[in-house]
């Protein structure tokens, strides 16, 4: 999240309350969506920093909400993305991406990354108005699916809902670590990198 602790940090609050404000804005968008509603992450996000950055004695304008959010935009991509998703989409691998976040932003993100062209299809929990890991988001890809269905993800949570959707799943664990074995159901495959876990599914094809 390069680009969005830049901005954050202009604002000068402590840098951990970075991964804070990231976290309680996916518990609140999750738990809207668990009890029936709805708001667009971004919405939530926007909604959230002005709370974190107060708790941390930091009070801030709608222009400066607006700056850190909209850097979301400019994040880098992962070492070795592009070569992993090549590497699957040549091996007859349909990558479909499967987003918290809205079709367009993930479609410029995609496209700024140099990997666009890799993917058959952006898919947008916008489209069912519920959150990741709500079965009904992960539905929206077996819907646009062909055969064994895989969900890549750095997220323990999100390998756990799609596993639990009747999805196949592979965790990347070079984020958060050891993947919570006592709390969510057993991945199908763990991989320490993005290229590990293709390797890893295309040896199981």
């Amino acid at each position: 999240m390069a680009c969005p602790t830049s901005a954050y940090k202009n604002l000068g609050p402590p840098p951990q309350t970075l991964e804070l404000w990231f976290a309680q804005s996916l518990r609140d968008a999750f738990a809207l969506s668990h009890a029936g509603g709805y708001r667009p992450l971004k919405e939530v996000l926007s909604a959230e920093l002005p709370r974190t950055l107060a708790k941390a004695g930091v009070n801030t304008g709608s222009e400066a909400v607006a700056n850190v959010v909209g850097a979301f935009a400019e994040l880098e991509p992962q070492p070795g993305l592009r070569e992993a998703l090549v590497r699957a989409s040549g091996a007859g691998v349909k990558l479909l991406a499967l987003t918290n976040g809205s079709a367009d932003s993930t479609r410029q993100l995609l496209e700024r990354s140099g990997v666009l062209e890799c993917f058959a299809a952006l898919l947008s929990c916008d489209e069912v108005r519920r959150t990741k890991p709500h079965p009904e988001v992960y539905a929206i890809a077996r819907r646009k699916a062909e055969g064994e269905l895989w969900l890549v993800a750095a997220h323990a949570w999100d390998v756990a809902g799609a596993l639990m959707a009747g999805l196949r799943g592979a965790y990347v664990s070079e984020q958060e670590g050891s993947y919570l074995e006592s709390v969510y159901p057993e991945p199908d495959l763990v991989a320490a990198t993005l290229q590990e876990a293709v390797d890893g599914i295309l040896a199981r094809a």
